[in-house]
This record gives C-alpha cells, structure tokens and sequence, in this order.
C-alpha cells in the first residue's frame, strides 16, 4: 500500500504570499485606468443629454428667430430622470441667436457634485463646448476651463 503523507502536495505560504503580493501589485496599477473609464461612460449620457438639447434650442431658434430665454427654454427642455448623472440643465447669456447650454453634473465616479458642460452657440450656428472636467476624462472636443467661476 502507498504511503499517502508523500503524496500529498500544496503550495507553502510563501507562495500564496507572492501570488497575492503580484495581484495586489496588478489591481492597483489598473484601478485608476477603471475609474477614468467608467467616469467617461457616465459623461455620455451626458453629452447625448446636451446633444439633444442643442436640437431643441435649434428647432426654437428656427421657429421663433431668437434664442430661448430661461422662461423659454424650461418649457421645452426634457425632464431629467432621478438616475441621471446631469443634476440640471439651463441656459446662460442667450442673446439674439446666441447662448449656452449649461448641464450641471452630479457627484458619481470621477465627477465631483457641480462640474459642468457647456456648450455655447455662435452667431454662425457653431456650437463650442467647455468644462471645468479633470482633461483625462474631458469628452472629445471639449475644452478645458481654468479657473473660471461656475
């Protein structure tokens, strides 16, 4: 009959150290890199929000001649939902044909409370886009404001 002390195999603690030391090593280089990702997927809900709402200021405009005032353009914005990562949408300086849509954000991943978006419209129907965002998870044509009130 074998002798089954000898046949019996495991891993020493030491070993079992080094592979939870390496993982360890591995989970926290890679964390950063999640969290910006899944801080840019939750700012695309939030330029389809700011997409559809340049739309609606564009049909007013070709309706009416003129930019929304605020009064204005509470009536035809859309309704947030509680799961949104836009805490308010509004509109600064409309003038004429020109103005901004502002999309204040909530606190979530990557985000703090009160950052915002926006995108402002220019006599020639160009619309330009500026947040106060951290430049890695800025959207695409995006650019960075520094140091500007909110």
């Amino acid at each position: 009959m074998k002798d089954l002390k000898h046949d019996l195999r495991g891993f020493t603690l030491l070993e079992l150290m080094v592979v939870i030391a390496i993982i360890s090593i591995l989970a926290g280089l890679s964390a950063p890199t999640f969290t910006r990702q899944i801080a840019k997927a939750n700012l695309l809900e939030a330029q389809n929000i700011a997409t559809e709402h340049q739309s609606l200021v564009e049909e007013y405009i070709l309706l009416n001649g003129s930019f929304p005032n605020a009064t204005e353009f509470t009536n035809i914005k859309s309704t947030l939902t509680t799961d949104s990562i836009a805490k308010s949408i509004s509109i600064e300086n409309p003038s004429n044909t020109t103005g901004t849509v502002v999309i204040a954000l909530k606190n979530s991943t990557g985000v703090t409370e009160d950052q915002y978006l926006k995108y402002a419209r220019d006599a020639n129907r160009n619309w330009q886009c500026t947040s106060d965002l951290d430049s890695k998870i800025l959207p695409l044509k995006c650019q960075a404001v520094v140091g500007e009130d909110k």
